[in-house]
């Protein structure tokens, strides 16, 4: 029984050794938080931390030497940190002011090298070239948001408070009026430091992972594309051309390249939007049902001349792609310019389609002008195309019940049916005369009258 029970002890000891060796196998990754922290520093971070975790990463080690940067972007990237599925650590090697040390907040260690500093968090706004200090309201939010990354990570949470808000005390340490900002001795006597490290070296030594393989993840081309893609007005670029392909595809039978062109430019928006935690579903669900009202209008409300449609399917677009550039914390000039990039690039893209529908039948362009050609005249490649079936309704006079841009309603006699226009767009009570039918859909254009 002796010996059994000494056995079972072995197996547990080698057991519990076995998993503690195997904990402390895995490599430790060094990710860089330099310059300005933008959007780009979020889709870094996000992929960083994803990469390493998929790696079996021990630990991911932040270097902060940063002044700050956009408060959307710092939110973003904290709630990365505070989602990553392995320990994190900061080392503050320089400094990491403002956004930077809200990141630095949300890691669960914090090393200092020897002259590094912590905070002047309060949130500023650019106004005519001036900074200025942020509203009330939105100092409120953001020291709310440090006290409970604070407390996320068992943290006095009054100092982080106090980094934001130039009213908040605390005693001993810093009066009300003044901004705080800690040295690494300051941190280390307060709760915020784990210690101080020379080096990197020093710092993975400090804290029990010497020894590890080291893995520095650079900033990639990605990073940089995503930062330009989410600027305002190569967001307007995007919002331009896609919407003019979708709206060009839904006047073209089948699908073809504007439509193909248009998806892939809406879907780096919102791709890169998305990579930056602005975008939401709430984005997508509007621009859907945006699309979907311009489509009825397009296709059934126009036989009655109805246009409310279109214009709340073009309030919902815009609010999608709106929605999906700003966040809480978006400075107002940078709100106003997402305001300016959305409304421009739907104006453009309307003034765009209608130049396409109108003139493209005629000029017969390349690719997305051969199909809208074909579909509307049917003579995109040849005159020598087969003829329709005879019918009937060939010759058949009638006019526009509605504005045809190109499918609308026409009328003959007392039937009211169906028509597409070839010359692209005709208005209502034009004169019209059936030149084939295709199925059950009846080919129009402006009939000629002779005068006299």
């Amino acid at each position: 029984m002796k010996i059994s029970a000494i056995i079972l002890v072995f197996l547990a000891s080698a057991l519990v050794c076995s998993a503690a060796f195997s904990q402390g196998t895995g490599p430790v990754w060094v990710l860089a938080v330099d310059g300005e922290i933008g959007r780009g520093t979020v889709s870094y971070l996000r992929e960083g931390l994803s990469e390493a975790a998929e790696a079996g990463a021990q630990a991911v080690v932040i270097v902060f030497s940063t002044p700050g940067g956009y408060l959307d972007s710092a939110v973003s990237g904290r709630d990365a940190i505070l989602d990553a599925e392995i320990p994190t650590i900061a080392y503050v090697d320089r400094e990491a002011y403002s956004a930077g040390a809200l990141l630095a907040i949300a890691c669960e260690k914090i090393y200092f090298a020897p002259g590094g500093v912590i905070g002047a968090a309060t949130p500023v706004y650019f106004d005519k070239g001036r900074m200025e200090e942020a509203p009330e309201k939105i100092v409120s939010a953001i020291r709310k948001l440090f006290r409970a990354t604070a407390e996320a990570r068992s943290r006095p949470p009054e100092i982080a408070e106090a980094m934001v808000d130039r009213d908040v005390a605390v005693e001993g340490l810093i009066e009300s009026g003044k901004l705080l900002t800690l040295t690494a001795q300051e941190a280390a006597q307060w709760g915020y430091s784990d210690g101080e490290a020379e080096d990197l070296e020093a710092l993975l030594q400090a804290g029990g992972l010497g020894g590890a393989e080291v893995v520095h993840f650079s900033r990639r081309w990605i990073d940089s594309t995503v930062a330009l893609l989410t600027t305002p007005w190569i967001g307007a670029v995007l919002i331009t051309v896609g919407m003019l392909g979708l709206i060009a595809e839904m006047l073209i039978p089948g699908f073809g390249v504007p439509g193909i062109t248009g998806l892939l430019f809406l879907g780096a928006f919102f791709w890169s939007h998305f990579l930056v935690g602005m975008g939401g579903w709430e984005s997508i669900l509007f621009l859907l049902g945006g699309v979907t009202a311009i489509f009825l209008e397009i296709f059934v409300f126009t036989a009655s001349d109805f246009g409310l449609s279109g214009l709340i399917g073009l309030v919902l677009i815009g609010l999608g792609f709106y929605t999906a550039m700003v966040g809480p914390f978006t400075q107002p000039a940078e709100a106003m310019r997402a305001v300016a990039a959305v409304s421009g690039g739907i104006v453009v893209a309307l003034v765009g389609t209608v130049v396409l529908v109108t003139r493209l039948p005629r000029t017969r362009l390349r690719l997305g002008g051969v199909i809208l050609s074909q579909a509307i005249t049917g003579k995109a490649f040849t005159k020598a195309r087969k003829e329709a079936t005879e019918s009937p309704w060939v010759g058949r006079r009638g006019t526009a019940a509605t504005d045809l841009h190109p499918v609308g309603k026409g009328e003959f006699g007392d039937e009211l049916i169906d028509v597409v226009c070839e010359e692209g767009f005709l208005p209502k009570g034009t004169p019209i005369v059936v030149t084939k039918v295709e199925g059950y859909r009846k080919v129009v254009r402006k009939e000629e009258r002779k005068g006299g």
